[in-house]
C-alpha cells in the first residue's frame, strides 16, 4: 500500500502530464485558431477560440472560490468537474468523424466555440479544487520539483504529439474534417487518463474558515475587496499577471502569419505545437529549478522579460520579405511562448498559493484568476486590430503593451511558504 504522500505525488504527476498532453493536441495557439481558420476568416472569430477557451475557465473561478472556500472536503468537487467538462473533446472528435457538419461551417463554428466555453466553465470548478489540494498536498520545493518535471515529461512527449499533428494536417495525413476529428479524440483520450489520475488522489486534512460562504455576489464580493485593500503584494503580483497577459494580444496569430503570408505548409502547425511543449519543458526544467532554489518570484521576472521577445521577433519578420527559410523564427515565436506559458504554475500560481494564509487558498487563486479572466478578450482584440491594420500594428501594440510588466516584476519580495493547518480534534464528554 502507498503512502499517502507517494500516492498524492503520482496522482499529481500523471495528471499534470496527461493534460499537459491533451493540451498539445487541443494547442490554443496553434491548433484550435488553424481549427477556426477553416471555419471562419474573421480574425476576430478565430481568435475567439483562445478567448472563450480562456474566459470560460477565468472568470467562473471568482464563484466556484466562493462555494468552496469553507467546504472541508474540495476532491468531490474536483471530480464532479471533471466528469462534466472533459469528454467534451470526444464530442467534438464524434461530431467531426460523421462529416455532415463540414457542410455547415457557420453551425460547426458555434457548437465548437460553446463546447470549448463548456469544457472550461466545468475545469474551472475542477481547478479551484485541484490548487488547494495540490497546496496542502506537498511544500513548494516538492511542488516546483514535481511540475518541473512534469513539464520535462509533457515537452518529451509532445515531440511524438506534434509530429502526429503534423502527419495529420500534412497532405499525406486523412482529409478534412478527419484530421481535426483525430486530433480531438487523442486529446480526448489524454484527459480521460487525466481524470483516472486525479481519483487516486487524497486529500490532506486542513482548517477551513467558520464562516459559511457568502450567500450573494453582494455579500462575497467585499470579502475579495478585503484582501485586495490588506494584501499590497498581492495587488502587485496580479498586476504584473495581468500586464504581462498582453502578450496574448497576439499569440493566437503567429501561426496565421506563418500559413496564409510566409507561405509554409499547414503540417507546421504540429510542429509549432511541440516546439511549444518544448518550450514548457526547458520551463519546467530549468525555472523549476529557479523555482526552488531562488524562488517564484525570480521565475515571474524572468518571464516576464522573455515575453518581449516574440512580438518583437513577429515585428522582424513581418517588415521583410517573409518565406518559409524563415521557419526558425516561428520556431522561437513559439518556444518562448511555450516557456512564458509553462511558467505560469512554477511563477504566478505558486507564488499565489504561498502568499495566502491556511484556508484563503481558493480565495487568492479564485480571485487571481477571475482577474486574469480580463485578459480574455486579448485574443479577440488582436484579432479585430489585424483586421482593421496589420501584423506589424498588432507587433508593435503588443511589445509596448508588455514592457510595464516586465519593469513592476523586478519589485516583487520572496515569499515564505506558509504550512497547511490540522483541523482541531473533536471533543467528546466523558
Amino acid at each position: 500500500m502507498l503512502k499517502t504522500s507517494t500516492r498524492n505525488w503520482w496522482a499529481f504527476f500523471l495528471d499534470y502530464v496527461f493534460f499537459g498532453l491533451a493540451l498539445t493536441f487541443a494547442q490554443t495557439g496553434t491548433v484550435l485558431p488553424a481549427f477556426a481558420a477553416t471555419l471562419t476568416t474573421s480574425k476576430a472569430l478565430i481568435g475567439a477560440a483562445s478567448a472563450i477557451w480562456l474566459g470560460a475557465w477565468l472568470l467562473p473561478q471568482l464563484f466556484a472560490a466562493n462555494f468552496l472556500t469553507n467546504k472541508p472536503k474540495k476532491y468531490p468537487y474536483m471530480v464532479l468537474g471533471a466528469v462534466m467538462g472533459r469528454p467534451m473533446f470526444w464530442l467534438f472528435a464524434l461530431l467531426l468523424f460523421t462529416g455532415w457538419l463540414a457542410k455547415f461551417p457557420g453551425v460547426l463554428l458555434v457548437i465548437f466555440l460553446f463546447g470549448l466555453g463548456w469544457f472550461a466553465l466545468t475545469d474551472a470548478f475542477t481547478a479551484i479544487a485541484w490548487f488547494d489540494l495540490f497546496g496542502k498536498a506537498m511544500s513548494p520545493q516538492r511542488r516546483g520539483r514535481l511540475v518541473g518535471l512534469g513539464q520535462v515529461v509533457v515537452g518529451l512527449l509532445s515531440i511524438g504529439a506534434g509530429w502526429l499533428v503534423g502527419q495529420l494536417l500534412s497532405n499525406t495525413g486523412p482529409p478534412y474534417p478527419l484530421n481535426y476529428a483525430a486530433i480531438f479524440a487523442l486529446a480526448g483520450l489524454c484527459v480521460f487518463f487525466s481524470f483516472l489520475a486525479i481519483l487516486i488522489t487524497v486529500e490532506i486534512p486542513e482548517a477551513v474558515p467558520v464562516d459559511p460562504p457568502a450567500a450573494s455576489l453582494r455579500e462575497f464580493l467585499p470579502r475579495f475587496a478585503a484582501v485586495w485593500r490588506s494584501d499590497p503584494t498581492f495587488v502587485r503580483v496580479i498586476t504584473v499577471q495581468l500586464l504581462a497577459g498582453l502578450q496574448r494580444l497576439a499569440s493566437s496569430f503567429y501561426i496565421l502569419h506563418a500559413t496564409q503570408v510566409a507561405g509554409i505548409n499547414p503540417a507546421i502547425v504540429g510542429g509549432l505545437a511541440a516546439v511549444g511543449s518544448i518550450g514548457i519543458a526547458v520551463a519546467g526544467l530549468v525555472l523549476g529549478q529557479v523555482a526552488v532554489q531562488r524562488g517564484s518570484h525570480r521565475v515571474i521576472q524572468i518571464v516576464t522579460w522573455l515575453s518581449l521577445a516574440p512580438p518583437l521577433l513577429g515585428l522582424g519578420v513581418s517588415l521583410i520579405r517573409v518565406a518559409s527559410s524563415l521557419t526558425w523564427v516561428y520556431v522561437a515565436c513559439y518556444f518562448i511562448i511555450g516557456m512564458v506559458e509553462g511558467s505560469n504554475f512554477i511563477g504566478f500560481s505558486n507564488y499565489i498559493l504561498d502568499l495566502a494564509p491556511p484556508g484563503g487558498r481558493p480565495v487568492y487563486i479564485g480571485l487571481a484568476n477571475s482577474f486574469a479572466g480580463a485578459l480574455v478578450i486579448a485574443p479577440i482584440i488582436g484579432g479585430w486590430i489585424l483586421d482593421h491594420t496589420s501584423y506589424p500594428a498588432l507587433f508593435i501594440i503588443t511589445f509596448v503593451a508588455v514592457i510595464p510588466a516586465a519593469l513592476l516584476a523586478m519589485r516583487l519580495p520572496p515569499i515564505a511558504h506558509k504550512e497547511a493547518v490540522e483541523p482541531p480534534e473533536p471533543e467528546f464528554a466523558a
